[in-house]
């Protein structure tokens, strides 16, 4: 998998992607340290983590499929 360069800058303590219209929709996720931990170690269960291909970012959560393809259950 090629790494995607991250295209972001740092204002107020967040992230902003520098061409907002190319990024696609990021996944939320909890605010607090714990509570984002918690939901990171339910997520990755079922969930893979992948980069935006507009900022670089890996803030994009998509559900892990079967063997046969098919959809896991969440």
């Amino acid at each position: 998998m090629t790494e995607i360069p991250q295209r972001i800058k740092l204002a107020g303590g967040q992230f902003i992607p520098e061409f907002p219209g190319e990024c696609e929709p990021h996944t939320d996720c909890p605010d607090g340290y714990l509570q984002r931990y918690e939901w990171m170690e339910r997520m990755k269960q079922t969930h893979m983590q992948r980069q935006c291909k507009g900022c670089g970012l890996w803030a994009i959560w998509e559900p892990k499929t079967g063997d046969t393809g098919e959809r896991l259950r969440v």
